[in-house]
């Protein structure tokens, strides 16, 4: 398998001040908009969320969160990694004031470097000193360390009015600080000559480029592109770098029927007419009824994904199109500062805002729903929830026989089947062996139990399992509230 054969798959990360996030509504439209977006890795600002909160956001998409925490109304920064992401952890460094958070490890079996950072709104040196030794202790190839660094690097094109006064130290200290990692602003290469801005000053009346992605060089030959999105659901705009990986594996995935379609007459009928139209194609004497049914299925579950991607593409359309009308008049109030663009920003910003409202409590009511429909039963919700709460099963890589190491899937699946298969055949014979050298003992050592003490066991083990399963139950409540 060569690396030419495989597809590839553009790796996108973000940088977003999402300006707290403590309203469970709000953090599941940042979640909801992240994943419509197919990010895959988020570097967030400002969470104001403490420890046990943060944990909150490994839901849906995410797989892995990392975090610095200060206090539930002000700082904290989190990195969010996809949970299909082929990424082993190396190393976590966050300082204890919220301002960042800096991690390690391989991705797609390249040594990276991802960070998340916050700088204070006035200057403080010891911020930009604990920061460069942090990161320079590690420094591999690949660093992408993203952030609000609450100051415009370049005053004539950063700033609108243009400022021709010189340079801040907060400005300074970030451009000494990119010299000595060897960092590059991303936008600013991708972009050398365009005006944008990541915030809006109300007060002031004033726009700014206050949110970076710095790179490293080898970074940079990667980027495909960077660009700054409209302010949506916070008050600075999200700033997004599309990275091209070594190679990418595509996932398989089960399809499942969504079971609310049932309720909806007009799929009922939709469905109704589809089966119809099979039978009166397909029914004869010389197809079974067997053979007729497992195609029927497959038939069938070809019209409910063509149904549900119509349905789906249907409800996206008004959203994307208030997002690109908020994306036009953000453009012409960033040249203009009309007041008569900037209320039709605002009418737009505050129809998205309540579309997505609206989604966001739809989701949080089915899963309340869902947890108390069977919130008394031991069964799939629990075991979903708890698989959930694990850590990631994904084998990042793995070496063959000849101690070279492979990250491709599909060589890491070969080469386990391998592995797998030959330690089952050697052991084959000896099972036989094992097992007439100890049955008689495990039989007398069973013997020696009592039906009473056995009764009292098992009533301790389902009083035990009943307990432990409230007690998940319970946590996976305050989880979702």
């Amino acid at each position: 398998l060569t690396q030419s054969s495989l597809q590839t798959c553009n790796i996108k990360i973000i940088t977003l001040n999402v300006k707290g996030i403590n309203n469970v509504v709000k953090r599941h439209k940042i979640l909801s908009m992240l994943k419509k977006d197919k990010v895959q890795v988020a570097l967030l600002q400002e969470t104001h969320l403490t420890d046990l909160e943060h944990l909150k956001l490994k839901r849906d998409w995410v797989g892995e969160i990392f975090y610095s925490s200060f206090n539930s109304k002000s700082r904290g920064v989190a990195i969010l990694i996809h949970k299909n992401m082929s990424f082993k952890l190396e190393k976590v460094i966050h300082d204890t004031e919220g301002r960042y958070v800096v991690i390690t490890g391989f991705l797609y079996g390249e040594h990276v470097l991802m960070g998340s950072a916050y700088a204070p709104n006035t200057f403080d040196s010891s911020f930009y000193s604990k920061l460069l030794a942090d990161i320079s202790s590690i420094c591999p190839p690949f660093v992408i360390l993203g952030g609000d660094f609450n100051c415009g690097l370049v005053p004539e094109m950063d700033h609108s009015p243009s400022k021709t006064l010189p340079l801040s130290r907060m400005a300074k200290a970030t451009k000494d600080l990119c010299l000595d990692l060897g960092l590059f602003d991303a936008w600013r290469i991708i972009n050398p000559r365009e005006k944008d801005f990541t915030f809006f000053s109300r007060p002031h009346r004033s726009f700014s480029r206050i949110d970076y992605l710095f790179v490293s060089r080898s970074t940079l030959d990667r980027t495909k592109s960077c660009s700054i999105d409209a302010c949506v659901l916070s008050d600075h705009s999200l700033v997004s770098i599309e990275l091209l990986p070594p190679y990418y594996d595509p996932l398989s995935r089960h399809w499942r029927l969504n079971s609310s379609l049932l309720s909806d007459p007009e799929f009922v009928t939709y469905l109704e007419k589809q089966w119809e139209l099979f039978i009166s194609t397909n029914e004869s004497p010389d197809v079974s009824a067997s053979t007729l049914w497992e195609t029927g299925k497959a038939f069938l579950r070809g019209g409910i994904i063509s149904y549900t991607a119509a349905k789906r593409k249907n409800a996206l359309a008004k959203q994307l199109e208030l997002e690109q009308q908020i994306k036009t008049l953000d453009r012409v109030f960033k040249t203009s500062s009309s007041v008569s663009v900037f209320k039709k920003l605002e009418a737009a910003s505050s129809a998205l805002d309540q579309l997505l409202t609206q989604k966001a409590e739809s989701a949080i009511f089915f899963a309340k729903h869902r947890l108390f429909e069977s919130g008394n039963k031991p069964g799939r919700l629990l075991a979903s929830l708890a698989k959930g709460r694990a850590g990631s099963c994904v084998i990042p890589s793995l070496k063959d026989f000849k101690g070279k190491q492979h990250f491709e899937t599909k060589v890491i699946k070969k080469y386990s089947t391998l592995v797998y298969s030959t330690m089952n055949f050697s052991l084959h014979g000896e099972s036989k062996t094992c097992y007439s050298r100890y049955s008689p003992l495990i039989t007398q050592t069973v013997n020696m139990y009592t039906l009473v003490m056995m009764q009292a066991r098992f009533k301790l083990i389902y009083f035990v399992f009943a307990l432990h399963t409230f007690l998940r139950l319970y946590q996976t409540y305050l989880f979702l509230l």
